[in-house]
């Protein structure tokens, strides 16, 4: 509840029964040593509007501080949950650099060896040249300046998946892996394509080319992170296994005494031919078995040569089957 504050020259215009009549109004608690004496009453009056002019004007104080700090610190938290992470930059090569907001992949810097180019330092996002300059400091000022203002490549999903990892097999082919399954394959291309030799296999074909496989890397990790690579197929085991071929050579009875197989290639196709453990009949050099010959003959009798005979002669039966 607040009162009127009332000064020395408006006190003295009332009458002690007009002041004690305010000083129970105001609830003034000072004691009042003459109460037949007017200029009691006035200084009684004036001491308590003193004294609550000194409780209050602390306490507004205090309260309008306290105020000004929730304020300055909402203000800095909203400022720090809209301002972008702090950049840094991995050098994965004296000619290629990877620039990362948190885990996120944002933008990578290459050197352009190519003739007449003088400005050589590019940055790239997702395979696409952003901006280019002689000077690398000028290429981290451009990254920093566009993800500042949310330019450059804002972030496509919500959560950012880690990094895939490199594992070079040999020194012309690399692989991308992510808890160890292979998301992508980074193969030399002895061709000629606009210079361009390195590429990107994922299910057997080709999705992108670039100059140098630190490229090629950098764009599977910014396509995987953004979730627009696509997907790998898994590794499948064949359906037919070669005790299967076997089985098909004949049953179990007539199996018992040949050896597993015998593989002969034959117009591109692998047949597996069952051979005899039995000893085999010395053929007469000067006499050769002709296909039909071969025909007439039991399998497990045949020798390679004469196999290789009946297939050039005769299309092949049951007995054979392709791999």
């Amino acid at each position: 509840m607040t009162h009127v504050i009332y000064s020395h020259q408006q006190l003295q215009h009332k009458s002690i029964a007009g002041l004690r009549q305010l000083y129970d109004q105001i609830g003034c608690t000072v004691e009042i040593t003459n109460r037949y004496c007017k200029n009691a009453w006035i200084a009684a009056i004036a001491d308590y509007q003193a004294q609550r002019l000194y409780k209050i004007a602390p306490l507004a104080l205090d309260e309008q501080t306290l105020a000004q700090a929730e304020l300055d610190n909402y203000i800095a938290n909203q400022a720090q949950a809209i301002a972008p992470e702090e950049l840094t930059t991995q050098q994965i090569n004296p000619h290629h650099f990877e620039v990362y907001a948190g885990n996120r992949l944002v933008a990578y810097i290459s050197y352009d060896n190519n003739e007449y180019v003088t400005q050589r330092w590019v940055v790239m996002v997702n395979g696409e040249e952003k901006f280019r300059h002689f000077a690398i400091s000028q290429c981290h000022r451009f990254i920093n300046w566009h993800h500042k203002d949310g330019t450059l490549n804002p972030p496509a999903q919500t959560v950012v998946p880690e990094v895939p990892k490199v594992q070079e097999i040999s020194l012309c082919d690399q692989e991308l892996v992510i808890q160890g399954e292979q998301i992508a394959s980074i193969e030399f291309d002895h061709d000629n394509y606009q210079d361009l030799y390195w590429r990107i296999i994922i299910n057997g074909r080709e999705i992108y080319r670039d100059t140098t496989p630190a490229k090629c890397h950098s764009y599977v990790k910014q396509q995987y992170q953004q979730g627009m690579l696509p997907v790998q197929a898994q590794f499948e085991e064949p359906s037919a296994t070669a005790n299967e071929i076997i089985a098909r050579l004949g049953d179990e009875e007539e199996l018992t005494n040949l050896q597993p197989v015998e593989v002969i290639q034959k117009n591109g196709e692998f047949w597996f031919v069952a051979v005899s453990l039995k000893p085999q009949p010395v053929a007469d050099d000067s006499m050769g078995a002709s296909g039909e010959d071969c025909l007439d003959m039991p399998f497990d009798q045949l020798t390679p040569d004469e196999w290789l005979t009946l297939i050039e002669t005769e299309a092949p039966s049951s007995e054979l089957v392709a791999a």
